[in-house]
């Protein structure tokens, strides 16, 4: 604070000669210092000359400026790394959401021989982040003991705020090599370590938030149902094929339907009672709703599609399978339709952008013109030297 704004009298930081002052402490646990208690520490107070205050509280109206400034709750994340002594310097884990926003963790070994381990997170810069994103974070990196949780290392908190041009940020030396690779410590069990971090975040302007069903619809394509596709490219559509004895399935839904019914068992057992006709339907009915979710792209979400998936869905609901998996994907590509229109709003006004920009460029151009002109101007003016008259005088015949 300037000197000037602590003694100016209208801003209230010294009233009748008196100045308060103050600190707030979020305090992690020392394995290297015991507490003080209560009573001591009052001790040690008022030796001290310490004295508590009545310090004059904001009103319980918060302005906008204000909720700008509080944390969220705290999130957290645990990476487990597999096959730990395989991987060379580095290593990433793969995006996870923390706070709406897409993370990842960066390990590295540095030094000679296999060296301390570094642990940064970073940002993943998303479509939705705007020039000058900024995702301004309170974390603590932990690095889990697995045979002792008393002995899990973690952090102290770091504040940092997170940008394109410093988009991680870290411990460069969380667990020291001796004590990472000993079979005894416990942070490195049958080549398995396990990371963790917990985050609290400042409100930002300048990025939306990851919509959750979406990367959950793209986790099911790109982990479950596209694999299970690629295995099966040589199977078309409209041939049949018996599924399991449940009936007469188009053979192009079998390998999605064989899948999820070896993770979902739950999804033969609620038809064994009903009929094959029944279940030829039913089975029917769930494949042509995750072939649907397959076979189209964001950019087919038109009112066309979405009518058609809206109709398989309510199908589908119709048949008793539990489907509280499936539903927010569904809902997430129906949602498709009004992100594909602010997609056109957007490039329109990119289109736009463009078009004042290079309406700019060129007014530009023309303003330097206008400027050597003036130049010119100017110069032969001078070059005129003309001697000024009041041409309002009279002509006269003497000149006095």
């Amino acid at each position: 604070m300037t000197l000037a704004d602590l003694h100016d009298r209208n801003k209230g930081f010294i009233v009748k000669d008196a100045c308060i002052v103050g600190v707030e402490v979020f305090v992690c646990m020392s394995s290297q210092e015991k507490p003080m208690n209560q009573a001591a520490s009052l001790t040690f107070g008022s030796q001290t000359g310490l004295i508590d205050v009545e310090v004059p509280r904001p009103k319980s109206e918060a302005k906008v400026g204000d909720m700008e400034d509080k944390l969220s709750s705290v999130e957290k994340f645990t990476w487990k790394v597999e096959n730990f002594s395989c991987f060379n310097k580095e290593i990433y884990s793969k995006p996870f959401v923390l706070g709406s926003y897409p993370w990842k963790f960066l390990l590295y070994q540095w030094g000679d021989n296999v060296g301390d381990l570094s642990i940064f997170l970073r940002a993943v810069q998303t479509a939705n982040m705007s020039k000058g994103w900024c995702r301004h974070v309170k974390f603590k990196l932990i690095v889990f003991n697995q045979f002792d949780s008393n002995r899990t290392i973690t952090s102290d908190e770091i504040e940092q705020k997170f940008t394109a041009s410093a988009n991680g940020w870290g411990i460069q030396s969380l667990v020291s090599s001796t004590v990472l690779h000993d079979p005894q410590s416990g942070f490195l069990v049958k080549d398995v370590c396990i990371i963790g971090v917990e985050v609290s975040f400042h409100p930002t302007k300048y990025e939306k938030p990851v919509s959750h069903a979406a990367m959950v619809t793209k986790n099911l394509e790109v982990e479950v149902i596209k694999p299970m596709l690629e295995e099966h490219q040589g199977q078309n559509a409209g041939e049949l094929k018996d599924l399991k004895g449940l009936g007469q399935i188009e053979k192009a839904f079998i390998p999605l339907l064989e899948k999820l019914c070896s993770m979902y068992p739950s999804l033969i057992d609620c038809q064994q009672k009903r009929s094959l006709k029944f279940r030829e339907w039913a089975f029917t009915a769930l494949g042509r709703v995750l072939y649907f979710l397959k076979t189209r792209k964001v950019k087919d979400m038109n009112d066309l599609a979405c009518k058609d998936l809206q109709i398989f869905w309510e199908e589908l609901q119709s048949f008793d399978f539990e489907l509280t998996w499936l539903e927010p994907h569904v809902q997430s590509a129906l949602g498709m339709k009004n992100y594909l229109e602010k997609v056109k709003k957007v490039d329109k006004l990119k289109h736009n952008v463009v078009t004042l920009e290079m309406e700019k460029e060129k007014l530009k151009a023309k303003l330097a013109i206008v400027d050597v002109n003036l130049d010119v101007a100017r110069d032969l003016l001078i070059a005129e030297n003309l001697e000024e008259l009041d041409l309002d005088a009279e002509l006269g015949f003497i000149k006095l």
